[in-house]
């Protein structure tokens, strides 16, 4: 009896500490700071758009972590096949580079494809 009570809270423990962990994972802020200058840059090197706006800025990082993810980890291929740019968020003393797909204008980090939907690739605009 007291082996099946250790089985089972042992079990419970880890149930426990498994959902937290995800819970976490899904939750975390991807990127955070007050940065002053954002940068988009297309796949050649070409600038897309500079934003220079901290209000706006902070509005674009807030929607990094706060939009739904989806986990994919990218072992570097992943994305080959679209088209994809850089994200440079620069303050005086840090620089975030974070890419994004600008056919869709989702943001890709190693482990995530956040459903940001940024129109920094649509030349409609």
């Amino acid at each position: 009896m007291a082996r099946r009570k250790l089985l089972l809270s042992l079990i419970f423990i880890l149930v426990s500490v498994v959902l937290l962990t995800l819970y976490w994972a899904y939750h975390h802020k991807i990127l955070s700071g007050d940065f002053d200058k954002l940068t988009i840059h297309g796949m050649k090197g070409e600038t897309i758009q500079v934003l220079k706006d901290r209000n706006e800025i902070a509005k674009i990082i807030s929607d990094i972590n706060e939009s739904p993810r989806n986990f994919k980890f990218d072992n570097g291929l992943t994305y080959d096949y679209l088209p994809h740019g850089i994200m440079t968020f620069e303050n005086k003393t840090k620089k975030v580079q974070i890419g994004v797909i600008l056919t869709n204008g989702n943001t890709v980090t190693k482990y995530w494809e956040i459903d940001t939907e940024f129109p920094f690739g649509n030349t409609s605009e």
